[in-house]
């Protein structure tokens, strides 16, 4: 499109658009107000400075005053430079994945969400009627927060989630759930791909501990998170004689290694500390889905 409107004398101005072959229609509109009337258009084939396009998604930029050209083909991003030297380059896609996704439970676990390939997983472990049981074997976020019928203590937890694609949405408003065991101590769900870890960002134990690194996978992938948890000592008189502690596993890696939690995490449903509690999953407002929840209780 060429946008050429005002009140003006004959001007001369130029647009260039890239089409790939084929028939494109093209509409030109003319106004004139008074005075002598022109209006002349013509068109030129752009010559490529470097050959013609490939097939795929033609791409074309600049980097350091050099234009480079290229298409992406199949995963593979091939591209050369205009000018002499520049060179070439060719950049494949690597398509990442948990190494612990789809982890299969013992015998002696607790399934809280089984995972079955192309069917809607039962909620019947699941307090919170509004959660949606998809197709794909998964669970989504509905209204307000989802807890578990069970209470429990000490116990080695897997949870599988994946985080939508919210490209206009940043910081806390971009794929925001979490996992609070005992519905008190949260493992932070939020699409924090690509950034340096902070308090507030996925993997995190919320308000208490930043992730060693950031192990987060793309949005609109599944990610598994394996967490070992060592529930609060309480006496009998509810005196905390030992804080509750865990380790965590975020997509195999670790990020966090026997971290002691003084303290109910922000947004907890209880307060205090307890011997047992449920697992609760947080409703942020954000479409997070989780599947195949299981756990080995200690």
């Amino acid at each position: 499109m060429i946008d050429h409107d005002g009140l003006h004398g004959a001007e001369k101005k130029t647009g260039e658009i890239t089409l790939m072959k084929g028939t494109y229609p093209i509409t030109i509109s003319f106004f004139e107000k008074n005075g002598g009337e022109e209006l002349s258009v013509g068109y030129a084939k752009h010559t490529q400075p470097l050959g013609e396009p490939s097939e795929g998604l033609l791409l074309r930029g600049e980097w350091e005053g050099c234009l480079w050209e290229g298409s992406l083909t199949e995963g593979t991003l091939t591209a050369k430079a205009a000018l002499p030297g520049k060179g070439s380059l060719e950049l494949k896609k690597t398509s990442l994945t948990s190494p612990t996704a789809g982890k299969k439970p013992p015998k002696d676990a607790a399934v809280l969400l089984p995972l079955k390939e192309d069917e809607a997983p039962s909620l019947a472990a699941w307090t919170n009627p509004t959660w949606l049981s998809l197709p794909d074997g998964s669970m989504r976020v509905g209204k307000s927060d989802n807890r578990t019928r069970e209470r429990f203590g000490d116990c080695h937890l897997h949870i599988e989630f994946m985080t939508p694609y919210q490209p206009n949405d940043t910081g806390q408003g971009r794929g925001n759930s979490g996992v609070y065991l005992m519905d008190r101590y949260e493992v932070q769900v939020l699409d924090s791909f690509g950034l340096v870890p902070r308090m507030g960002d996925c993997g995190a134990i919320y308000g208490v501990a930043v992730p060693k690194v950031n192990a987060c996978l793309p949005p609109l992938t599944w990610q598994t998170y394996d967490i070992d948890f060592k529930a609060p000592r309480v006496d009998k008189t509810g005196n905390v004689k030992e804080m509750p502690s865990m380790t965590v596993y975020h997509n195999g890696t670790l990020i966090h290694e026997n971290q002691t939690i003084p303290n109910a995490t922000t947004a907890a449903g209880q307060s205090g500390h307890a011997a047992k509690g449920p697992l609760k999953l947080q409703d942020h407002g954000n479409p997070v889905r989780y599947r195949n929840i299981w756990l080995v209780e200690k």
